[in-house]
């Protein structure tokens, strides 16, 4: 079957540094939804939604609840809507879609949000049969390859690319892990060039602005890297902050696949699955989230035990910079390269020889912010072009 390719460019309005793509709803066009690969779900603000030739009331009423929604990565909110079946539209492909209308007031900015989780994973009620919008595209065979691509420089300039892998934007092999759902995938830890902790669930979340990770591990980087923590109480549990130096960040990465898949795919000759892992750190330039002058800064890595989930790590826009992230939905596995260009920051480098984890004392926690393992909108400040495939 012959493939036809074309490229479309979506262009972006970056405000309070959130991330959006233009999408055309329902009979409502030029609506600016963030990208989000924490959630499922394509949802609207109060008034936007506008039926179109297609529209079906389904007469179901949704309850979404989205984590990591402060911009340290904590908090939770909850929408409430209608549900409706209709066109939508991203980047010249149109997917039948179930979308939601929401009702009453939305903590979402600017139009809504536009979740591009994994395979079947959305909040919507059973009952309504909705998908993902980019499994949709899957599914109505709109694309050729079930597969996006978010290529995210550190200059404040991005690309997403649908239904394809496109090779000429980064550098070196793909580096391929295998998911365990969604994009849910064990790494490993990887402090000062090297290994501290093995095996980690991570969860990589376009929509999220910071990167959490457990407390007691995240405890045990800021002692190892001098890093100041400080450690206080909020409505969602116990939070860890670090402070440190502005011109000394520490060098601080994931190593993926893990080293047991890598292992176990090194056995399989036949594995798609990476051989042999790479690192890849967070960049030098993404370590302030915030800069409190004086030379000192808020790390954008902080930490939080989500109950629900022990042991989960959220990973979010600052370790995607620099970083070409494949998201294969088809195979089940998700990829990384270094972007052409890209800060030496976020180079992949080679397996580093695993050393005992520093201890650290862990509190109780008293709450998560992660709910029905949705960890959602957050803050972005990419431009962003979208680059798409069709069949």
């Amino acid at each position: 079957m012959a493939i036809l390719s074309y490229f479309t460019l979506v262009s972006l309005a970056i405000e309070v540094g959130l991330w959006y793509a233009d999408f055309t709803v329902g009979g409502a066009s030029n609506l600016s939804l963030l990208i989000d690969t924490g959630s499922g779900d394509i949802v609207v603000n109060p008034g936007i939604y506008v039926p179109g030739t297609t529209s079906e009331n389904l007469n179901i009423i949704f309850e979404n609840t989205y984590g990591t929604t402060s911009k340290d990565g904590t908090g939770s909110a909850t929408i409430v809507g209608n549900l409706y079946s209709d066109e939508v539209t991203f980047g010249g492909l149109t997917a039948t879609q179930i979308v939601g209308s929401a009702n009453g007031t939305s903590p979402l900015e600017k139009s809504g949000i536009a979740g591009f989780s994994g395979q079947r994973f959305n909040q919507f009620p059973a009952s309504s049969n909705a998908t993902p919008f980019f499994q949709s595209l899957c599914d109505q065979k709109k694309v050729s390859e079930c597969r996006f691509g978010l290529a995210l420089s550190d200059d404040g300039t991005g690309t997403q690319i649908l239904g394809e892998l496109d090779t000429s934007l980064y550098t070196g092999d793909l580096v391929v892990a295998p998911i365990l759902e969604n994009w849910v995938l064990l790494g490993d830890l990887v402090v000062g060039g090297e290994i501290q902790e093995t095996d980690m669930p991570i969860e990589l979340d376009s929509g999220t602005a910071t990167i959490v990770g457990p407390i007691h591990a995240v405890s045990a980087i800021f002692n190892a890297t001098g890093i100041q923590g400080v450690l206080r109480s909020t409505s969602e549990g116990d939070l860890l902050t670090g402070y440190f130096l502005c011109d000394k960040p520490p060098t601080v990465g994931f190593n993926f696949p893990s080293k047991t898949n890598a292992s176990l795919a090194a056995k399989d000759i036949s594995s798609t699955i990476s051989k042999k892992s790479s690192t890849f750190n967070i960049p030098l330039n993404a370590w302030a989230a915030v800069d409190n002058g004086n030379n000192n800064c808020t790390a954008v890595l902080s930490g939080q035990n989500y109950e629900a989930h022990p042991g989960l790590w959220v990973i979010g826009q600052p370790f995607f910079q620099g970083l070409y992230i494949d998201h294969n939905l088809e195979n089940g596995t998700v990829g990384f390269a270094t972007l052409k260009g890209a800060n030496p920051g976020s180079m992949a480098t080679p397996t580093p020889t695993p050393t005992p984890t520093p201890t650290a004392s862990t509190p109780t926690p008293t709450g998560g912010a992660i709910v029905n393992r949705q960890s959602a909108w957050a803050m972005l400040g990419f431009a962003f072009t979208l680059i798409v495939v069709t069949m």
